[in-house]
């Protein structure tokens, strides 16, 4: 569904240096897999997130979506980004809007659904995280989980096919993670295509069909959860494990 052929990014020092955040990253998902990424702060995890879905575009290399060339200059991006979901760390409501026009405001202006249609969709959302009866009040009034999961509903209002997570429990109060891991993990039963950033290691294991290791750019290893967490294969990963596990 998703193939990255050899991506780079670099970034520009302010001192003039260059990084290389990306080092010619290749990946394949499937229809249906869930792939979760870990890997120390820096090691282009984030970045390479963001390349998915063109928030960030590698300066080389290229990304396909079902077989388009997405990395195509002329691509219209916003298309692309209706087929691709993302939930980033800052839940990035809006607080002058209520929960409900939250998710309807995208879909609306986009003319992608009717009022009524993206109205129900919406509260069918909601219910299914446990929200139903917040769909009138403003974020504010919101726990940061609470947050968090209407930030999924939103992203889900607009149909995506794949849901890409940039470290959504990251700045949540330890009591709130599960509350959003639940619903990642209904998601991922219910057979949504998702690319996950987490420190979530127990997520990892109970959900990823693979788990990738990325390292200075590159993705240093990979393997089903079983493998990838008992027996792995570099010095560099089984350091990784012995300092979060």
């Amino acid at each position: 569904m998703i193939s990255v052929k050899n991506i780079t990014k670099v970034f520009t020092d302010p001192d003039g240096g260059k990084n290389k955040v990306l080092d010619g990253v290749s990946l394949e998902v499937d229809q249906g897999e869930k792939i979760v990424i870990i890997g120390p702060s820096g090691s282009g995890k984030s970045t390479f997130l963001r390349c998915l879905n063109l928030l960030e575009r590698p300066d080389s290399g290229d990304i396909f979506l079902d077989g388009e060339r997405i990395t195509d200059p002329k691509i219209d991006i916003d298309r692309i980004r209706r087929r691709m979901g993302m939930v980033f760390q800052s839940f990035n409501l809006f607080k002058n809007l209520t929960v409900m026009q939250n998710l309807t405001l995208a879909p609306l202006k986009l003319k992608i659904m009717k009022e009524e249609e993206v109205r129900r969709k919406a509260m069918e959302l909601l219910d299914r995280v446990n929200l139903a009866e917040k769909a009138d009040v403003f974020p504010a009034s919101l726990s940061g989980g609470q947050q968090q999961r209407i930030a999924i509903c939103r992203s889900l209002c607009m149909n995506p096919e794949v849901m890409l997570f940039d470290e959504p429990t990251s700045a949540l109060d330890p009591e709130m993670v599960g509350e959003v891991l639940d619903v990642m993990k209904k998601l991922a039963e219910d057979g949504m295509t998702m690319v996950v950033v987490t420190h979530e290691m127990g997520f990892a294991r109970e959900v990823a069909t693979r788990v990738l290791f990325m390292d200075g750019g590159n993705i240093a290893e990979e393997n089903t959860p079983d493998i990838f967490f008992t027996n792995p294969r570099t010095a560099r990963l089984k350091d990784f494990l012995s300092s979060v596990l």
